[in-house]
This record gives structure tokens, sequence and C-alpha cells, in this order.
């Protein structure tokens, strides 16, 4: 084998270290998110049936936490790779990270979307979820 001792690459332990740390982060945000995209998906069913959808935000925090879930796998998996081949891997974990946080705020701008309520302003007083023509 051409992989001996004398030719394999240094260890890097700062890359492991902060590698390691970004994987945790990522998997206590998708935690996180899911505790949020939870309670968001219980509170939908208090919007009024003219002003949200409620199927098309429940299906939006549900799919970008399925998206989330499977990016923080795929990271974690080309992360680990890259280590054990003794790569340098923190980037990899930073643009997994990212990408899961760019997909959960995704999902909750469609969500705010999805259960937009009509804004009615009447002589100074701000009413949600009305309309002036009855």
């Amino acid at each position: 084998m051409s992989d001996t001792i004398a030719n394999r690459r240094p260890l890097l332990i700062w890359d492991i270290a902060v590698s390691i740390a970004v994987l945790l982060i990522g998997g206590g945000f998708l935690v996180v998110a899911a505790v949020i995209d939870l309670f968001s998906a219980a509170l939908v069913g208090r919007c009024l049936e003219a002003t949200c959808s409620a199927g098309a935000a429940v299906a939006s925090l549900g799919i970008s936490w399925f998206v989330m879930f499977l990016l923080l796998i795929m990271g974690n998996v080309i992360t680990i790779v890259c280590l054990v081949r003794r790569r340098q891997a923190w980037w990899i974990a930073l643009i997994t990270l990212v990408l899961v946080v760019a997909v959960w705020i995704t999902g909750f701008v469609l969500y705010s979307q999805a259960v937009s309520h009509d804004r009615v302003a009447i002589d100074g007083v701000v009413t949600w979820g009305t309309s002036l023509v009855d």
C-alpha cells in the first residue's frame, strides 16, 4: 500500500475540533428549529380561513425541516469522510450550517406568507384579520 505512516498527512487537531463544534451547533440548531416549527404549526389553526392557507403553512415548515435534516446528514457524512482522509473539513461543516440556516429562514418566510393576515387601519386603530367588506 502506498498509504504508509510516513506518507500520511499530519493530523490537524484544530480542524477536527472546529469541524465537530460546527456540526454540533448544526445539530442543536436543527433541534431548536424543530421545536419552533412544531409550535408554529400548532398555532396555524388560529388563523382565519380567508386570510391564510394552513396546508401551505404546515407544508412549508415540514418540507424545510426535512431538507434541513437531509443537508445536515449529508454535510456530516462528507465532513467525517474528509476528517478520516485527513483533509481540512471545517469549511464543509460551516457551509452545511449556513445552508441549514438559509433553508430554515426560507421555510419561515414561506410560512409567514401562507399565514399573512390582512391589516386594516380604521381611525388609527389597527385590526388584524378583518376586512372592510362584510
